[in-house]
């Protein structure tokens, strides 16, 4: 199996898991901070850093370190596949990667896996590509 493929079952294995506001990280989900030190599962990041911490591959902690980290492998929306790293930005046209506010892990066919927000679950959803807050794409596994 593909590095790419074991970050998506990785990823896919947390389905319906809580989000946790700076929970979860590569060991898998966590306790989050205020105010969601009570819940226990992953941040968008925490979930993505998990997926790709199975497949031996480190990526850093929060969406804005998992893209610079990656930001000389950047991919066009219409390049994208299964494993690559999706990110969309806080809407004020900063276009430094500093603006960044959230990750998902594409899987393909348009859709990915992400935590998307407090009160939410882990889940399979549409990659939102069109978003005007949508920032860009990494391709980890290089």
């Amino acid at each position: 199996m593909s590095a790419a493929q074991t970050a998506i079952a990785a990823a896919r294995s947390q389905l319906g898991v809580p989000y946790s506001w700076g929970g979860g990280g590569s060991n898998g989900p966590s306790f989050g901070i205020s105010p969601d030190q009570a819940v226990y599962g992953f941040d968008c990041s925490g979930l993505t850093e998990y997926a790709y911490a199975r497949a031996g591959i480190a990526i850093g902690g929060t969406s804005r370190e998992q893209f610079n980290r990656f930001r000389n492998r950047q991919v066009a929306a219409a390049d994208l596949r299964p494993g690559d790293l999706l990110f969309w930005d806080d809407g004020s046209g900063n276009p430094s990667y500093q603006s960044i506010v959230h990750v998902a892990l594409y899987i393909g066919g348009g859709q990915m896996l992400e935590a998307p927000d407090r009160g939410l679950r882990v889940r399979q959803s549409s990659a939102r590509t069109s978003s005007s807050t949508y920032f860009g794409a990494v391709r980890p596994t290089g």
